[in-house]
């Protein structure tokens, strides 16, 4: 395989988010939902995490094997940041 081609399991798999008036959310790519409360939702997506924060935030439909997470409530915040593998962290703590 030439250099300049990727290889396809390093690329990431696409999601997506649509935001309607601030209150419903529907995500695609979903690989877990580690943390859910009415304020806050951790989604995990490949290579990275979501974290949505507002009030009155309700998970209305969980479908992993599908990848897709909708919920409602009022969405005040959302941010990207990068998922750290536990193997990694733990490997980074005992370097």
């Amino acid at each position: 395989m030439p250099n300049n081609e990727k290889n396809e399991n390093t690329t990431s798999k696409p999601h997506s988010l649509q935001l309607a008036e601030h209150r419903l959310l529907s995500v695609t790519g979903v690989k877990a939902v580690p943390t859910f409360t009415d304020k806050l939702i951790e989604i995990d997506l490949e290579g990275e995490r979501l974290t949505v924060t507002g009030h009155d935030l309700t998970v209305k439909v969980l479908d992993l094997e599908g990848g897709r997470l909708n919920a409602s409530g009022y969405v005040t915040s959302m941010r990207y940041s990068t998922a750290i593998a536990p193997s990694s962290l733990i490997k980074k703590l005992f370097k």
